[in-house]
């Protein structure tokens, strides 16, 4: 039986926040391939000790990158790598990797995920960096992304449709 790990935030923080203004060099740039805000984002969760996911049927349910040569779409692509994030792991699934879900704007913490959608479909990703309270109230969240490099950005800032996107652990 398969067991639900611990997301450790923590580090998935860390590395963004590390990593925002800069490329890792251990990693493609994807840049001039239409964007890189994906793969940053990726490596923000394979740096919180989330494995790579080489079990599924096909690549939309696979998660790795070895080499810019071997790696899925869901490592590099918004809307592949949602499917991926989203549609990997129920209850009753028998794969492995990321588990997370769908949760409104108030339930987001540090190391989840926001990507902005148009026409149903993510063309970006963001990882939540900061949560800015007043108080116990929310006022805003700060994220880090690549693609237009940012840290410790407001969130409310961020124009167009969100989707917000809960890690809850993963599979392994």
């Amino acid at each position: 039986m398969k067991k639900l790990n611990e997301y450790d935030r923590d580090k998935a923080v860390y590395y963004a926040r590390k990593w925002a203004l800069s490329y890792n060099p251990m990693y493609a740039n994807y840049d001039k391939y239409g964007g890189d805000c994906t793969n940053y984002i990726s490596q923000c969760l394979k740096a919180s000790n989330i494995p790579f996911d080489n079990i599924g049927a096909n690549v939309i349910k696979k998660w790795y990158w070895y080499s810019e040569e071997l790696r899925t779409p869901t490592w590099t692509a918004a809307e592949p790598f949602y499917k991926y994030i989203i549609g990997n792991n129920i209850e009753t699934s028998d794969n492995f990797g990321i588990y997370s879900k769908i949760v409104n704007y108030n339930e987001l913490e540090l190391g989840d995920i926001v990507q902005l959608v148009f026409e149903g479909k993510a063309y970006h990703t963001m990882i939540i960096t900061d949560i800015i309270l007043d108080g116990k109230y929310l006022l805003d969240y700060h994220i880090c992304q690549h693609t237009y490099n940012l840290k410790d950005y407001p969130l409310s800032l961020k124009e167009g449709e969100k989707r917000y996107i809960k890690i809850i652990g993963y599979y392994y």
